[in-house]
């Protein structure tokens, strides 16, 4: 059988391994800095050691976590059962009964439905389909957990308008139209995840690490009463912000009526399926709305989705098993490793309070400190692809 050209052949993995954790031994070599404990140097060893994982993938990223488990037992960091614990952390779960959940919505087709529905009450001009694309993405956020899975869905959409622009409108490649519709979904889609916590994986991340970090939990209605305001506002400006830039060559779009019509008269009445995905999806994002009243934790109110999805039979186990979500458990594990060991040492407060005395910001605004963190956060896009590294 040939192989992939791109495949990392054994010597370059081993390489790799034996190099990063050479690296972390030299790091645990070096003289304890003021404040620092060895467990501490050890964990910040680790930190290292990981991020080069991440970024070098000397095996596959889902299996970063799977080596560190031998590796932070040998080294005497954590037991068995803590370390194994990660895997069973409850954000983990919440992403994977989230994507267990979102192919009902594609197998139904009760996402392109509900684009087409909204479209076809917004307008077809060419300002009002991109707005209907913003709403469409908002919408979406709240019901598919992945930015990936909400621009598949409305990819096609999209290049569907676009054809039907370009050729209503006798217009020959690139054009701005297209330009600021795709750059409208990209944008938009990015943006409003993080005002909802089950739109991304990051979200949950972080609320784990928040827990870990002070014992505060935040809830799904606390996140969205302080996420999603400005991320809507956030959405709503680069979706005219790109308009403004990309201005379309003519608004009208003759024929686009006609079109969705014709896309909504081929699907026919909503299905048995879809109706029953459209009520299991509203119980659970209710759930998640009144979890503070209910006392019914987000991630329990997903795997009730989960199992209400299975119960109506709109899914089969053939058509979850194709989801990230297991990647995903394998691949934050990891994290929830480090974060634990930063913690538990100290490591992380010493790190944050070196980092602040070298840049001297123990006076600076928290405003510009915020600035900071996110311009550092947006460059690290450069190294590491994808926001769950």
């Amino acid at each position: 059988m040939k192989k992939d050209k791109k495949e990392k052949s054994m010597l370059r993995r081993i390489i790799e391994l034996v190099s990063i954790f050479l690296i972390y031994f030299l790091i645990t070599l070096l003289p304890l800095p003021e404040g620092l404990s060895l467990e501490g140097l050890k964990a910040l060893g680790m930190f290292v050691t990981i991020i080069l994982m991440w970024a070098l993938e000397p095996v596959p990223l889902p299996m970063v976590s799977f080596v560190f488990v031998p590796f932070v037992i040998f080294t005497g960091m954590m037991k068995l059962g803590p370390a194994l614990g990660s895997f069973a952390n409850s954000s983990i779960f919440l992403i994977i009964a989230a994507l267990m959940m979102s192919p009902a919505m594609e197998k139904t087709g009760l996402a392109e439905r509900s684009v087409y529905v909204l479209l076809s009450k917004i307008g077809c001009t060419a300002t009002r389909m991109v707005i209907g694309i913003t709403i469409a993405n908002i919408i979406l956020a709240f019901l598919i957990p992945s930015t990936a899975a909400r621009t598949a869905t409305l990819l096609p959409v999209c290049l569907a308008i676009i054809e039907l622009y370009k050729k209503q409108s006798n217009i020959e490649g690139r054009n701005n139209f297209a330009i600021g519709l795709l750059l409208t979904l990209g944008f938009t889609n990015s943006i409003i995840s993080s005002g909802i916590l089950t739109a991304t994986v990051p979200n949950p991340i972080v609320v784990s690490f928040i827990a870990q970090a002070t014992g505060q939990t935040i809830s799904y209605g606390e996140w969205l009463m302080y996420g999603f305001p400005p991320a809507l506002i956030m959405a709503f400006f680069a979706t005219w912000f790109i308009r403004l830039i990309y201005k379309p060559e003519c608004n009208e779009i003759p024929g686009g009526v006609e079109y969705i019509k014709k896309e909504l008269a081929e699907r026919g009445r909503m299905s048995m399926d879809e109706w029953k995905t459209a009520i299991i999806f509203l119980i659970v994002v209710l759930l998640w709305l009144t979890g503070s009243l209910t006392g019914i934790n987000t991630t329990v109110a997903a795997i009730i989705g989960v199992i209400l999805i299975f119960i109506a039979n709109v899914v089969t186990w053939k058509d979850v098993s194709k989801t990230s979500g297991f990647q995903f458990m394998m691949i934050m594990a990891g994290g929830f490793i480090i974060a634990e060991l930063l913690l538990k040492t100290g490591a992380a407060k010493w790190l944050a309070m070196t980092l602040f005395s070298m840049l001297n910001i123990e006076n600076v605004p928290i405003v510009a400190l915020i600035i900071v963190v996110m311009a550092i956060i947006q460059y690290l896009h450069i190294p590491f692809m994808g926001t769950t590294k």
